[in-house]
């Protein structure tokens, strides 16, 4: 099984960024939070700020090459998820040591929005 999983973490598709190399805010996404932090993101662009936007279409098995240097180099890193825990967030730090402090949580069963992620940054 061990075996299985070092092939699996070669075939691991890399999460997409957008934005500059060393962004001021990053915002960490899975699943259906991604359009609504796209939009925050551009928002916040207007204003003068340089903001990534870090997206996981796999979220399992992580590989820590394909995006530690961009939360690392990041001022500010926000994990947007749909959970009460910030599971992702969690994941990460386990799978990295990189620890995400800030969290946008929404577990009310309502989508993201760019106005909701906005007023919690």
């Amino acid at each position: 099984r061990l075996r299985k999983l070092n092939v699996i973490q070669k075939e691991v598709e890399p999460p997409e960024y957008d934005g500059p190399d060393a962004p001021e805010i990053l915002l960490v996404t899975w699943g259906s939070s991604r359009g609504a932090a796209l939009e925050a993101g551009m928002r916040l662009k207007e204003t003068g700020k340089a903001v990534g936007n870090l997206h996981f279409d796999q979220v399992w098995p992580l590989v820590p090459e394909q995006f530690l240097d961009r939360l690392k180099s990041a001022g500010r890193v926000v994990s947007v998820e749909g959970n009460a825990t910030g599971q992702f967030a969690r994941l990460i730090r386990r799978e990295t040591g990189f620890e995400i402090k800030d969290l946008i949580l929404r577990c009310d069963g309502l989508p993201f929005t760019a106005g909701y992620i906005l007023e919690r940054l």
